[in-house]
């Protein structure tokens, strides 16, 4: 597997059905657009740049009836958001060559995801998330099969699930999709998905936009609405 996403790198024959949201990471077109709040909070005098983070959005098969990606499962016992679903991810090293370089080393030290079994196909632009001071890129990678996982450090991850693209249980069975309001607010889209995974917030947010880009439907607007319950806000 290679780490090179270069533009004119062709894709492997199995990521084929991956083209449209591959040839966007390869651009560093923006997946996720947030527009600016006037709740954000404002920079300081003299304080530094935003930290930069970056997520791994990993998808494994070689048909899209036939693939899925990779999810975690929160610490229950973490400060920020326990038991919430995520993508790999977290903030850059100093010792980091660049956003790639961060999703991988993340999701290999929370999921044993090998950097070795993975082709990556493309970073997006980073996004911005001004109330943590942060700048998230979305990495794109892939591989044939799904490797071995499992968790690597249970203080940050409970567990690691598997979401299918598409079919019974999947991110677009319209089963599992609907709509978020946390304390009467609309959060986007949510996945209600088997094995009591509840995906809302900031990653329901950017796996709507993936499955977009691969031309599959998004949560719909007239989807059932839920309640995010109290155990999934803290």
């Amino acid at each position: 597997m290679s780490a090179d996403p270069g533009p004119h790198r062709p894709l492997p024959e199995g990521a084929r059905f991956l083209a449209p949201l591959a040839a966007r990471a390869r651009r560093g077109d923006v997946l996720l657009r947030r527009e600016p709040d006037p709740r954000d909070p404002r920079r300081a005098p003299g304080e530094g740049p935003p930290r930069r983070s970056a997520v791994l959005i990993h998808v494994a098969g070689t048909a899209l009836d036939r693939a899925a990606l990779v999810l975690e499962e929160r610490g229950h016992a973490l400060r920020s958001q326990p038991g919430q679903f995520s993508l790999p991810g977290g903030k850059q090293d100093a010792s980091d060559r660049d956003d790639v370089h961060t999703a991988l080393r993340e999701a290999q030290e929370e999921t044993g995801l090998d950097p070795r079994d993975v082709e990556v196909l493309g970073a997006f632009a980073p996004i911005p998330m001004p109330w943590r001071r942060q700048l998230v890129t979305p990495v794109l990678s892939w591989s044939p099969q799904m490797p071995p996982l499992g968790v690597q450090d249970p203080i940050e991850v409970e567990r690691v699930v598997l979401a299918p693209l598409h079919g019974p249980g999947s991110l677009t069975d319209p089963a599992h999709q609907q709509r978020g309001l946390l304390r009467g607010v609309d959060v986007g889209p949510v996945y209600d998905l088997p094995q009591d995974a509840l995906v809302w917030g900031f990653t329901a947010m950017i796996l709507e936009k993936v499955l977009t880009g691969l031309g599959l439907d998004p949560v719909a607007p007239t989807a059932p609405v839920r309640e995010i319950p109290a155990e999934r806000r803290r």
